[in-house]
């Protein structure tokens, strides 16, 4: 009788070790399942330069010079010469036949800025990128969100998404802003990799018609 025991303990102790054996770790059975792929954070500079790069593309192609007919006024009519100083500063100087005017605009991850507003010769020396960082801020000219109904310094946008016609091009997309002070209505319409595109000065009188002086983008070289 004991033997019989023995005899049966020692078989299913065989059994015990040949299942152990052919076993596979329950890890290696199981594979890993993300329920998603893991987010990847974008770097705080890199997320800033990509917030300057899309306001920057409110201004035209560095060394370009755009030209606008006026109406309205003998000197609503210019050109637009821009230079890039670097990649925070932006110069662009205003001819239109009797003063030429140079302007410094600033790029921030939240706005463009403009800090210097001058009466220049044809010829003038722009600032450094290092002299412009301490330049005061003169207007905001844009500033985030772009979206409609955001208002800053007396700028309100109205549209993101506006259709306007200068010429024979029409552009899409286009961001619409109004500005009222007093009977005066400044109107400003900018679209991406191009910039301003057409402005318009609506003043109230005591005619029925408003009186208007606009000044159109026609093309840039």
């Amino acid at each position: 009788m004991r033997l019989n025991v023995f005899v049966l303990s020692f078989a299913l102790l065989l059994v015990g070790c040949s299942e152990e054996n052919n076993t596979e770790p329950v890890d290696q059975l199981i594979p890993t399942v993300l329920d998603k792929a893991p987010e990847v954070k974008q770097h705080p500079v890199e997320q800033q330069k990509n917030e300057k790069a899309e306001l920057a593309s409110f201004f035209p192609p560095d060394g370009s010079t755009a030209y606008f007919q006026g109406e309205g006024n003998e000197f609503a009519s210019f050109t637009l010469q821009t230079s890039y100083i670097d990649a925070n500063y932006i110069a662009q100087m205003e001819d239109n036949g009797a003063v030429t005017i140079l302007k410094v605009y600033r790029i921030t991850d939240l706005a463009i800025e403009l800090i210097y507003k001058e009466a220049v010769n044809t010829k003038p020396i722009l600032p450094t990128a290092q002299e412009a960082a301490s330049f005061p801020v003169i207007e905001t000219i844009l500033q985030k969100p772009l979206k409609a109904g955001n208002s800053f310094n007396g700028w309100t946008i109205q549209s993101t998404t506006a259709s306007t016609t200068t010429g024979i091009t029409v552009y899409r997309d286009v961001i619409k802003l109004t500005r009222s002070e007093g009977s005066m209505t400044t109107t400003k319409y900018f679209v991406k990799n191009i910039g301003l595109i057409r402005t318009e000065d609506t003043m109230k009188t005591n005619n029925k018609e408003p009186f208007v002086i606009t000044s159109t983008l026609q093309k840039i070289e």
